[in-house]
């Protein structure tokens, strides 16, 4: 397997040791008071994590507090030495990564790596923090997907330094500024973007491995003609669209992020013809017109 190397800096900004010191002997409180701690002794420190972390809920129409009170801080001691673990792996893996990238793409880019504990928002995602371009850790998710080990943070690390390469190279993180945003073009968007984080994320690390374990991929591709026909069809539903293939609330045929094995194997095929850059750079409507001749060749089980 064609291995992917890139320079980057990282920069760690790390509020971990804020959110153990106010948690550490408190975790036996009332899951609201809890809530309260979160807010008031911890994430105020972090203003902008703190918006983050609320809006991502808000602008989805949920209530932030119901998700901190039904998924998030009524598992908080049950998961506290899990996040204790994760932490000290994720600081050990960025070392181990960011010893061994060197360049085979043209990139030579700064990231900051922020660790926090927020709302469940995500065990990893790209953002900015600072006006800089940032990996988000959220430890309190990687404790709750039992993500907290070596091997699951190395890959799900890879993952979010692919979409830093891809952002880099692009230019852009989200849909084109001529494209219209609705469920179909963001189906679309989704199944591209997060197949180039996921395939690339093999290269990156020479080998194909994932936090969620190779019987994910074998019942994802047990299951591939399925799923691309169901991925097609919701690329026209409008009210929820490809949601359900993509975060680990949401299940297709019992299989969570269904969408980031169909993206992965989107990416593979169009690899075969294209180099990174090219991939990376593509115009939407080529990136349409593939993905739609990659999701109709169905091959039913």
């Amino acid at each position: 397997m064609e291995r992917i190397r890139v320079v980057v800096q990282i920069n760690i900004i790390d509020t971990f040791y804020d959110y153990q010191l106010c948690f550490e002997d408190n975790l036996d409180l009332p899951v609201e008071q809890m809530i309260g701690l979160w807010e008031q002794g911890y994430i105020s420190k972090y203003p902008e994590l703190e918006r983050k972390c609320k809006e991502e809920y808000t602008q989805m129409g949920y209530d932030w507090r119901t998700i901190a009170e039904e998924r998030v801080f009524n598992r908080t001691r049950q998961d506290f030495d899990k996040m204790i673990e994760a932490h000290g792996n994720i600081l050990q893996t960025i070392g181990t990564l960011e010893s061994s990238l060197e360049a085979n793409v043209p990139l030579d880019s700064r990231v900051t790596v922020v660790l926090y504990c927020g709302l469940g928002n995500g065990a990893g995602w790209v953002d900015t923090y600072d006006n800089e371009r940032a990996v988000l850790l959220g430890i309190e998710k990687m404790a709750e997907l039992n993500w907290h080990r070596r091997e699951k943070i190395a890959p799900l690390l890879a993952h979010e330094l692919c979409h830093v390469i891809h952002f880099e190279l692009r230019g852009e993180d989200k849909l084109p500024h001529n494209v219209q945003e609705n469920h179909y073009t963001k189906g679309i968007w989704n199944l591209y973007e997060e197949g180039f984080a996921q395939f690339f994320q093999y290269q990156l690390l020479c080998r194909e491995v994932d936090p969620r374990g190779q019987e994910w991929f074998e019942t994802c591709r047990a299951n591939e003609g399925q799923l691309k026909k169901l991925y097609l069809a919701a690329l026209s539903e409008e009210q929820k669209g490809t949601k359900d293939f993509f975060g680990d609330w949401f299940q297709v045929l019992g299989i969570s992020d269904a969408g980031y094995y169909l993206g992965a194997e989107f990416i593979s095929t169009l690899h075969k013809h294209y180099e990174v850059e090219e991939i990376a750079e593509l115009p939407f409507q080529d990136i349409e017109r593939l993905a739609l001749d990659f999701l109709t060749k169905w091959k039913l089980n």
